[in-house]
């Protein structure tokens, strides 16, 4: 009788959360759209429901959802957009994009954006797919595969990835599928735990990012043939 009450509050994202979501991006001065504000905060509905069940994360804590994965996601967006700044229309492929973490925020806060998620786990393409179905992304598309075996039909103008791998084995897998003039964007903690490229490649610029409400460090390396 009483069963549905034990269910912590925290399960469900509320108004709370939403605010803590909106004030982020008003620090972040995105310029998103009710829209978009919206969207992102149906997005983190949506990871916490399916996590219940699929493990998508292990973050659980709603502050921690909003903070750790929305407006970490977010803020690199400007030095993204910056670096994008001559292509309309640019093709992105997100590498082990896990529950979608940053591909399917750049998709909701860039609509010209073509943003392709790829993670080798089934049941965490499969999620995407229902999110990406479910925020009425017409710009995103998610693959299940492994990136080294990855053949699409065009090659990627950006390509990203969080918490992924090491940078050198990041380049090593997804070089091939990078455009001639194309970057990698590698998003990472500390600089001095990861920091090294191969060889033919240089970090074309490397941004400390500061993520509303989280006193983290976070840098953004953006890297070049």
């Amino acid at each position: 009788m009483n069963s549905a009450h034990r269910k912590p509050r925290s399960e469900t994202l509320g108004s709370s959360d939403q605010t803590l979501l909106n004030e982020g991006i008003a620090q972040l001065r995105l310029g998103l759209s009710n829209e978009q504000h919206d969207q992102l905060f149906k997005y983190g509905q949506l990871i916490q429901k399916w996590n219940r069940v699929y493990n998508l994360t292990a973050i659980r804590n709603n502050r921690e959802l909003v903070t750790h994965h929305l407006l970490d996601s977010l803020a690199v967006l400007p030095e993204i957009s910056f670096a994008l700044q001559s292509m309309a229309g640019p093709k992105i492929l997100d590498v082990g994009a896990g529950a979608g973490l940053p591909g399917l925020v750049l998709a909701i806060a860039q609509p010209n954006w073509q943003v392709t998620l790829i993670d080798t786990v089934q049941k965490k393409a499969a999620f995407m797919q229902q999110a990406i179905a479910s925020l009425g992304l017409k710009n995103a598309q998610a693959v299940h595969g492994r990136v080294e075996g990855y053949q699409p039909n065009t090659l990627f103008d950006l390509i990203c990835s969080r918490a992924f791998s090491s940078i050198d084995n990041f380049i090593a897998l997804g070089q091939h599928l990078l455009s001639e003039n194309g970057q990698f964007a590698a998003l990472k903690g500390r600089v001095e735990v990861d920091n090294e490229v191969p060889a033919g490649w240089r970090i074309e610029a490397l941004h400390p990012i500061q993520v509303p409400f989280l006193d983290e460090a976070r840098h953004l390396f953006l890297i070049k043939r």
